[in-house]
């Protein structure tokens, strides 16, 4: 039986290159789900603020996947800073991380024009499921030893642990949305305060230096 080698390398440059072009493709998209208002010039005094009012559900939906967006180009950034070797399954799996990115645009125009609880539900799906391979993608190349050596083991796992508050918030988001769906909009402001209590958890639980 002939075994196909996993094609390894010592850069991501490529790796990076491509998901930067994708990333700034989806941040132009997001923007795309506006039009100008279809209203008669003499008209346009009373009737184009209601015009745009209409789209405030639009608007919310696009700043929240915008920020989701550029939050997650700056995670992969920082990972990619981490990671100076690939083999094959790490290319999948990055492309199955821009898979996930590049669909976006879809759920975020149908929550603003449909805000219901299945299109909150699809657009959290789909946010929790690019948090979820990039964290797999962070994990194998841990497992790996992809990394540059400052990532020790105790790093490593809480990176890990890290990259899945955010998909762990958006899926607990399905069920608030089940029972109301406006608290479910605030939902995903709680990533920031439980990053930052686990970070703080984390530094106060690190080894410290015995005492000569």
């Amino acid at each position: 039986m002939v075994r196909v080698p996993m094609l390894k390398g010592e850069r991501t440059d490529r790796i990076e290159a491509l998901s930067d072009g994708v990333f700034a493709i989806v941040l132009t998209l997001l923007v795309l789900q506006f039009t100008v208002p279809d209203v008669p010039a003499n008209r346009a005094g009373t009737e184009l603020a209601g015009a745009l009012a209409d789209q405030l559900a639009l608007l919310f939906s696009y700043l929240l996947s915008f920020f989701v967006v550029g939050i997650y180009w700056i995670v992969h950034h920082n990972l990619f800073r981490q990671i100076d070797r690939h083999d094959r399954l790490l290319l999948y799996l990055n492309l199955v991380f821009l898979l996930a990115v590049s669909f976006l645009p879809f759920p975020t125009e149908l929550l603003g024009v449909y805000s219901t609880r299945l299109t909150w539900t699809l657009y959290a799906l789909n946010v929790s499921l690019v948090g979820l391979v990039l964290t797999t993608l962070w994990w194998y190349a841990d497992r790996r030893g992809f990394t540059i050596d400052a990532i020790d083991e105790r790093t490593g796992a809480l990176i890990t642990l890290r990259g899945l508050i955010p998909p762990a918030v958006f899926l607990l988001s399905i069920g608030v949305a089940a029972v109301n769906l406006s608290v479910a909009f605030y939902v995903p402001f709680l990533i920031l305060p439980l990053q930052a209590f686990w970070v703080r958890r984390y530094q106060s639980s690190e080894p410290r230096p015995e005492a000569e």
